[in-house]
């Protein structure tokens, strides 16, 4: 094989590397912005949901008693370790 065709061959296959590897680096960053809006999405719902401007379908309504209930949860999480901050701050 001449060394020009070998030097070709590299070249185009480097190039080809790298169109590939900014095309999975722009999917990943497509895939992140997209988390993001549908994060907003259910948030905005949620919001509107919880203020009763929106109905909840009845397929969805499995999925909003589960984030009500994580809700619940998380506050109560805070509130204890509130508690527990307060508890330890009394002790110095």
């Amino acid at each position: 094989m001449q060394l020009g065709k070998l030097l070709h061959d590299v070249r185009d296959r480097v190039v080809r590397g790298s169109q590939l590897g900014k095309r999975k680096l722009d999917a990943a960053f497509l895939r992140r912005e997209l988390d993001v809006k549908l994060h907003e999405l259910g948030t905005r719902y949620r919001e509107l949901a919880k203020d009763g401007r929106v109905a909840v379908p009845e397929v969805l309504e499995g999925l909003v008693g589960e984030v009500k209930a994580l809700e619940r949860r998380l506050e109560d999480e805070k509130q204890e370790v509130a508690r527990l901050e307060l508890e330890r701050s009394s002790e110095t």
